[in-house]
């Protein structure tokens, strides 16, 4: 396993912004939304990201929650996962399987 590898993240605190990162290998497809619970429809989907990936949007409404879902594919398959919310780190995780999902979601973002 390689150590995880800094991006360049133009996203400023204090501006109601969520910003996603991945990095590692055989990450297979990747879905990310910001939206309040029970709502749907807002998600967007990545299938073979280019790692290292990132994003950044905005926290949409009252109550949006940051979610971020991934399956990898593959022997050496695993991820590094972080989630930041008005420029600070709200969640970071790891994941490794040759077919392992895994959910990452922060609480509701400033907006």
């Amino acid at each position: 396993m390689t150590a995880p590898t800094t991006i360049h993240d133009p996203h400023r605190p204090g501006e109601g912004m969520v910003t996603f990162r991945v990095t590692g290998q055989g990450v297979d497809d990747l879905t990310y939304a910001v939206q309040a619970p029970g709502d749907s429809g807002n998600e967007e989907q990545v299938t073979r990201p280019e790692l290292p990936w990132f994003v950044v949007t905005d926290a949409r409404g009252v109550g949006a929650m940051p979610m971020l879902t991934l399956t990898l594919d593959g022997p050496d398959a695993y991820a590094e996962c972080e989630i930041l919310t008005d420029g600070a780190p709200a969640v970071r995780g790891t994941v490794h399987g040759p077919a392992a999902t895994a959910v990452f979601m922060a609480r509701a973002a400033a907006s």
